[in-house]
């Protein structure tokens, strides 16, 4: 059986003391050889016997010293970009995440030793970090700073981009790490020529100058396009209803911006008026955009200009046979002048209208059979649709739209009125019109601040409209390719970054994260808790889980919440570590004289099953530090620099 190996790297160096020894008795020798009448041959051949010794000595002892200099930590890296820039040439078809290193059982066991002892008996003594280049007193470091040097060496940490087609999930507390490794990622990735949309909900300042910068410094600074409500007049507009392939996606888009907060049943609801009225807008010709669809659906009144709309429209260019019927309803109305309308007509703000609704409703054919008997077109499913909204009565189409109206009016107030719903024909807005579409075709690096901290709800509402838009293009990447030479056979790589998963996650990002692989649509979620994805999901344990299970790649900060704590060591497993038991007896007996006392002591290793990364260090991971898990089994200790934009480069 092989011998069990445990290391003592923690203890005393007495390999030192023992160099220290023979140092002092090689110069005490030469001395003695030079000075004192004595074989001098002797003693030279000692001497040089002594340095040897304290040689092998010294070197034995600089394995445990150089360890205990490195639990001391590493001091926080300042890069530029251009910095950035120079070196990614060397990275090849790689990304790089800092430099860090494998993490294996070895590491394992050196932790689980380190929680043992006091913080006194791991840092060397602050003469001696003084002496070695060392400022700061590690015992006084935000976070355990001996995490990071449980191996001695360290490299670059380089993750295949054939890897990131599994996404990546970046989680860590408020101030951790994860803005500042969104902007180390994206920059690499805009450098590369790489489509990269960030979703930002907090608007950081500095994330968006560096998109900016990376696409300046990549020599393309056209690529780089943002919008933010706080910054209307640099921002570019976006149609966020521009791609869809059915009438039916524009329903769906706008009702998943409600939530989990309604019901399933309202929510059906909410959709059928929705896909109603976009029909009626799809049929008469007009343009389907967020604040079209506010005043098409807002009120009764509204809904019965669309519908008067497509009757007309009809019964002109489909149906020109009954427009003679419809004259004689609407004498017949006003002959009857104030007197009750009948049970089965539809009471109207219009009489044009009423007559045309009950000419549509008694004489033209429902099916295409009784068309073909009568020689007329039958009922459009468009115009149906809108005709049945006013059949019912005020208070059922009042529920439907309830919360239907308040969301697509703060989505088109003020300036979001022309940021999100774009005037084609407006000559004086020479902001650029933008859609998801044209934003990967363009292959841009667009920066989109919804500014949730100003207004939660429509900050929401425009990220998860942006993701379903997202969507709907990776739909047709998948089936169409990108453009007209792209047969969508090796498409080009998309990257969506979305910050804070508490305010952005949504079904479209699940969506995005189970099939937009196959797009080349690669996901970049960052959250603070796996609570706060259950949270955003309404309590769906399950769906959260199955948002994270698309995620192959992990990347964790400091984090203090139990139920992320426990997905994350789940997902990382366990080892086995070598344990070293002591035990010592002693007693006393009568039976024998002289005997009267007895001792014994006894020594034991023995293995235990423990998680592979100590759940009690997730919390005390130091800023800008991290613990990886790539390629589903590559596990890795890894550490950022901070990168900030060069002044010297002009925007």
């Amino acid at each position: 059986m092989a011998e069990k190996r445990f290391e003592q790297l923690l203890r005393p160096a007495f390999e030192a003391r023992a160099a220290v020894g023979w140092g002092i008795a090689a110069v005490w020798m030469f001395i003695c050889a030079v000075l004192v009448n004595a074989p001098r041959a002797t003693l030279l051949a000692s001497a040089g016997l002594a340095v040897v010794m304290a040689s092998w000595r010294m070197f034995g002892a600089q394995r445990l010293l150089k360890y205990k200099l490195s639990l001391s930590g590493k001091e926080v890296v300042i890069m530029q970009t251009t910095d950035l820039q120079k070196a990614m040439p060397k990275l090849g078809e790689n990304l790089w995440l800092g430099w860090g290193y494998r993490w294996e059982p070895r590491h394992t066991q050196r932790a689980y030793e380190v929680l043992k002892r006091d913080l006194d008996d791991v840092y060397p003594p602050l003469w001696w970090l003084k002496w070695m280049g060392k400022t700061k007193d590690p015992r006084k470091a935000k976070g355990l700073p001996w995490v990071h040097g449980l191996d001695m060496k360290e490299s670059d940490v380089l993750l295949p981009f054939e890897s990131l087609k599994g996404h990546c999930a970046i989680i860590a507390t408020t101030g951790a790490i994860k803005t500042r490794l969104a902007a180390l990622v994206i920059f690499q990735l805009a450098l590369r020529g790489d489509c990269v949309i960030v979703i930002d909900p907090k608007g950081d300042r500095d994330l968006r100058e560096i998109c900016r910068q990376a696409a300046v410094l990549a020599g393309h600074p056209e690529r780089f396009l943002m919008l933010h409500p706080a910054f209307a007049s640099e921002s570019v507009r976006l149609d966020l209803v521009k791609n869809w392939d059915q009438v039916s996606q524009v329903a769906s888009r706008i009702t998943m911006v409600l939530g989990s907060q309604e019901s399933d049943n309202f929510k059906e609801f909410c959709w059928m008026a929705v896909h109603r009225i976009t029909n009626g807008m799809k049929y008469i010709g007009r343009r389907v955009s967020l604040y079209n669809l506010k005043t098409s659906m807002e009120s009764r009144v509204s809904v019965e200009k669309l519908t008067e709309q497509a009757l007309r429209k009809f019964f002109k260019e489909e149906c020109p046979q009954l427009l003679e019927s419809i004259e004689k309803e609407i004498n017949a109305s006003n002959a009857a002048g104030k007197r009750p309308v009948s049970k089965n007509a539809v009471e109207t703000n219009s009489p044009e209208l009423s007559a045309m609704i009950k000419v549509f409703l008694s004489e033209v054919p429902e099916s295409q059979d009784e068309a073909t008997l009568k020689g007329l077109p039958s009922k459009p499913e468009e115009v149906r649709g809108l005709v049945a909204i006013l059949e019912a009565n005020k208070e059922w189409f009042g529920k439907m739209i309830v919360s239907i109206t308040p969301l697509l009016t703060k989505l088109t107030t003020d300036d979001l009125r022309g940021l999100l719903s774009p005037d084609y024909e407006d000559i004086n807005d020479t902001r650029p019109i933008m859609d998801g579409k044209r934003l990967v075709e363009g292959n841009h690096i667009f920066y989109m601040g919804t500014d949730t901290l100003a207004d939660e709800s429509v900050g929401k509402a425009m990220s998860t409209m942006a993701l379903a838009e997202l969507s709907s293009v990776a739909a047709e990447i998948y089936n169409h390719g990108v453009a007209s030479k792209d047969d969508g056979s090796q498409p080009r790589r998309v990257h969506v970054v979305v910050d804070e998963w508490r305010d952005a996650a949504c079904e479209p990002m699940i969506q995005q994260a189970n099939k937009g692989r196959g797009a080349g649509f690669f996901i970049w979620a960052l959250g603070q808790t796996f609570s706060d994805l259950v949270d955003k999901f309404g309590g769906n344990t399950a769906r959260a889980r199955t948002f994270i299970g698309n995620m192959n790649n992990l990347i964790v900060g400091a984090t203090q919440d139990p139920d992320t704590m426990n997905l994350i060591i789940d997902k990382l497993g366990e080892t086995s570590i070598i344990v070293k038991s002591q035990s010592t007896g002693m007693g006393s007996k009568t039976e024998d004289v002289g005997l009267e006392f007895s001792a014994n002591q006894s020594e034991s290793i023995s293995e235990k099953t423990v998680e592979i990364f100590p759940r009690s260090l997730l919390p005390q991971l130091q800023d800008l530090h991290y613990i990886g898990f790539f390629n589903r089994g590559e596990l890795i200790k890894g550490r950022i620099p901070v990168i900030v934009q060069n002044k010297s480069v002009t925007k």
